[in-house]
């Protein structure tokens, strides 16, 4: 007889299987021509477990990158993107169709059940010990960031070490665009309704993200033209295929707090940390970026360094005033969204750190290591041209090329080329099959050695 809990978790997957059976997840391409284009495997939900959220050993696992892709596109239903190529007659249908109302709809009935999967396990994660009041609050954010500001920044260590400094920063940069070319998208969501001065407050930080209504010192626009700047591409998603699941938890997370109201306070606290964190980040990527790509524009970073600092004694003014008015019953509150986002912040460093690293490894001539073989030979036979779209082993693979050759793509911007006797080891990938000229046929194969 099915349990209550398997009856659940199956109308759950039925639900999704649903929602995915829409248009913008049919499409294969690394970089989508809109944003109303969502490629996605859908053949991995087969395998994913739904009946309990990931743990924090999961973060990097292709299940997180799987539902925080959907997530993404539930939440950004609710916003407004317009393509440059909209007069386009494909395009215009394909915009009426993502924001289909019974396609929305069906979104909106799996949200919450998301949201469970990818972010219940910050209730284990963040533990609040003994009492908490105004002065210990607000003395301890100002220590943490206090000790981070005499820290180098790791990811910038990482990038000034490796062989193709240019492609690194690049990396960076597709990381950063889910939530840059949209940037304030989720703090819209807060400021509907009437929650008094604070609310004012908030307006007033709102205002400064969106450039005081003049477009060309808008945020996203400073990110657009950072990336102009270095030939890269500004349309929104063209780098979809190239996400880390933790680049889209930190997006997703503000959506998540923003969007539920009962996580009111829990924004403060995240918003306290992203703002306070962000001068000494951006001040170090700043002088990164300049060294390494000397063209970039860079205004994008350097207007943070100066607002966020002001942004920061704004917010710390809107939290002191709201525990003034509604009592130290909202502290943990703060606290866990402060210590929420930051936790997330940090495992989204090292996610990029770790890619960056095996993006070196993955570009390395043959090696003659040895490798230990667990279980039987399996290969695999793919036609020209094929495409995989980027997912996840969740544990190291070695394979190698016995037929033709193929584009390995694991860094949004460009493809190594892998001949016949290539190994290499899966992690976050796509894969476009190239048939050798002097080969006959159109075929390859693929053997997996581990």
């Amino acid at each position: 007889m099915e349990s209550v809990k398997d009856k659940f978790t199956n109308q759950l997957q039925k639900q999704i299987n649903e929602f995915l059976d829409h248009e913008c997840f049919q499409l294969n391409t690394l970089n989508p021509a809109t944003p109303y284009i969502r490629p996605i495997r859908k053949q991995d939900f087969a395998s994913l477990d739904l009946s309990k959220p990931i743990t924090s050993f999961e973060i990097t696992s292709n299940k997180n990158l799987l539902l925080n892709k959907l997530l993404l596109t539930i939440y950004e239903q609710d916003m407004l993107f317009l393509n440059k190529s909209f007069n386009e007659l494909k395009t215009k249908k394909t915009f009426k169709s993502f924001y289909d109302s019974e396609f929305v709809a069906k979104g909106k009935v799996i949200k919450p059940f998301l949201e469970n999967r990818v972010f219940q396990f910050l209730d284990n994660e963040i533990e609040i010990i003994g009492h908490w009041n105004k002065d210990k609050l607000i003395s301890y954010f100002a220590e943490t960031i206090d000790k981070q500001e005499k820290l180098k920044n790791e990811l910038c260590l990482t990038i000034n070490k490796t062989s193709n400094k240019e492609l690194a920063c690049k990396m960076l940069l597709v990381q950063m665009a889910p939530d840059f070319l949209s940037e304030a998208s989720a703090m819209a969501r807060t400021l509907s309704g009437s929650f008094c001065e604070e609310q004012s407050e908030l307006m007033k930080i709102f205002i400064d993200e969106y450039g005081y209504g003049v477009h060309n010192t808008k945020h996203s626009t400073l990110f657009e033209n950072t990336l102009n700047s270095i030939g890269m591409n500004t349309d929104i998603h063209f780098y979809y295929d190239a996400y880390l699941p933790t680049s889209l938890m930190l997006v997703n997370y503000f959506h998540y707090v923003c969007s539920n109201k009962d996580m009111w306070f829990q924004y403060l606290g995240a918003l306290y940390y992203t703002e306070a964190s962000i001068p000494h980040f951006n001040k170090q990527i700043s002088i990164l970026l300049k060294q390494i790509l000397p063209s970039i524009n860079t205004a994008y970073f350097d207007e943070h360094v100066h607002i966020d600092q002001h942004h920061r004694r704004m917010i710390n003014k809107l939290i002191i005033s709201s525990i003034d008015k509604y009592g130290d019953e909202i502290i943990n509150e703060i606290l866990k969204g402060f210590e929420s986002f930051r936790f997330l912040q940090s495992i989204a460093e090292l996610d990029l750190i770790e890619q960056i690293e095996f993006m070196e490894m993955s570009n390395k001539k043959q090696t003659n290591t040895v490798y230990e073989r667990k279980g039987e030979k399996i290969f695999f036979t793919e036609e020209k041209n094929e495409l995989t779209l980027s997912h996840i082993h969740d544990e190291s693979e070695l394979f190698t090329v016995t037929e033709g050759s193929l584009h390995f793509h694991h860094n949004g911007i460009e493809s190594t080329l892998l001949p016949v006797c290539r190994h290499f080891l899966l992690n976050l990938l796509g894969l476009r099959v190239r048939q050798k000229e002097q080969k006959i046929g159109d075929k390859y194969r693929l053997r997996r050695a581990l």
